[in-house]
């Protein structure tokens, strides 16, 4: 009877075996990718994660309402994805909620830009994934400025003025578009950096250039197509824009770019929260994202500027040449109130564009708004 149970038990056992052998190996959990790509990037992207066999259930995010839903995540703590690309300004304000990258990954050859963004008091929380900013497209026909300085620039663009160019400056009414103006009057993107007369000085010199140099600016949502269309239609001799229009360009021969003096640097950063289910797996997604093959693809298909001085060579021209207009120009103040204080001062820089305000009373508003918002965030 004990020989008979023996036997029985080891049959059992051969068959459990045979059993689990047969069975397939369970699949390792999809990487959860929160992201702000546009419908062009996110199609690329797609098609780069599946040649590379990686599972990634991504999501996305529209980008003017990026930080809000990615802080209302991180703060519920629970379904956190394991890597979100971010806005390089929503850092400051995000980085309590961040694992810092691992010191392989930070030690890789990042170009002085792209490293200094991802980094805060010496540590470095994300990765660069892409730099851009504000640099000046002309057709390649028309002589550069004499100098990166906007008094060269509205020269350059006045003696460009025809019949079929009656606006060729190209800019939008933005307070991105600001900073430059801001910064040449000594005044910056910052609460109580406004609060001398260099700010008022800035804001109406630049609402002057509209229906001046630069066109009388179209219905709030459509300044990006519209600037392409005027771009296409040879309106413009010299654009204020950034990289993320170069891939749209019909004609990227005709293109060249120059740098502008005191212009804001950002990019876009991959960072993984520290309420990730697999961290490990996020930032092995962040590597791929940043490697040279994924970063010459992003640059051949969108002129999208490389992180990685190995990745520089292989880079389209007209990347390479946005990455040297960039190389001078200044990150905005890394405060977590930074990206914030746009909801202020966008309206206030349209209402004095249309001439709804003077720039003193914009101003004016400007700084009880940003005042209060410190307050606030204390």
């Amino acid at each position: 009877m004990a020989r008979q149970i023996a036997l029985a038990c080891a049959f059992a056992a051969l068959a459990a075996g045979i059993a689990c052998r047969s069975e397939p190996a369970p699949a390792p959990a999809a990487i959860r990718f929160l992201h702000t790509f546009s419908p062009g990037e996110t199609e690329l992207f797609n098609e780069t994660i599946a040649e590379r066999g990686l599972a990634v259930e991504s999501s996305l995010v529209p980008f003017a309402r990026g930080q809000q839903v990615i802080h209302e995540i991180l703060r519920e703590g629970s379904g956190c994805p394991d890597l979100i690309r971010i806005d390089a300004t929503w850092l400051p304000g995000l980085r309590a909620s961040l694992l810092p990258v691992p010191a392989e990954l930070a030690a890789l050859d990042w170009t002085p830009e792209a490293a200094a963004l991802g980094q805060l008091d010496g540590a470095m929380w994300g990765v660069p994934q892409a730099v851009d900013g504000l640099i000046v497209l002309r057709d390649a026909a028309l002589p550069a400025p004499r100098s990166p300085r906007l008094h060269d620039l509205l020269a350059a663009a006045r003696a460009a003025h025809s019949e079929t160019r009656r606006h060729p400056l190209g800019v939008r009414v933005d307070g991105y578009w600001l900073v430059p103006w801001l910064r040449a009057e000594g005044a910056d993107l910052a609460v109580g950096s406004i609060d001398d007369d260099g700010g008022v000085r800035a804001l109406a010199q630049f609402a002057a250039l509209f229906g001046d140099l630069a066109a009388p600016p179209p219905p709030a949502g459509s300044e990006a197509p519209d600037e392409l269309r005027r771009w296409q239609a040879h309106e413009v001799a010299y654009w204020i824009t950034g990289p993320w229009q170069l891939g749209a360009l019909r004609e990227p021969e005709r293109v060249a770019v120059s740098a502008l003096a005191h212009a804001p640097r950002g990019g876009q950063l991959l960072v993984v929260p520290a309420c990730a289910r697999h961290p490990d797996q996020g930032w092995r997604l962040a590597t791929e994202l940043s490697s040279d093959p994924v970063a010459t693809r992003l640059a051949h298909r969108f002129a999208t500027v490389p992180t990685r001085v190995s990745a520089l060579p292989s880079a389209p021209p007209l990347a390479r040449a946005a990455y040297d207009a960039l190389r001078g120009a200044e990150m905005l103040p890394r405060e977590p109130v930074t990206p914030l204080l746009f909801d202020d001062l966008n309206p206030a820089l349209a209402a004095v564009v249309a001439r709804d305000a003077t720039a003193d009373e914009a101003i004016e508003g400007v700084r009880r708004g940003w005042h209060r918002l410190v307050r606030g965030a204390r």
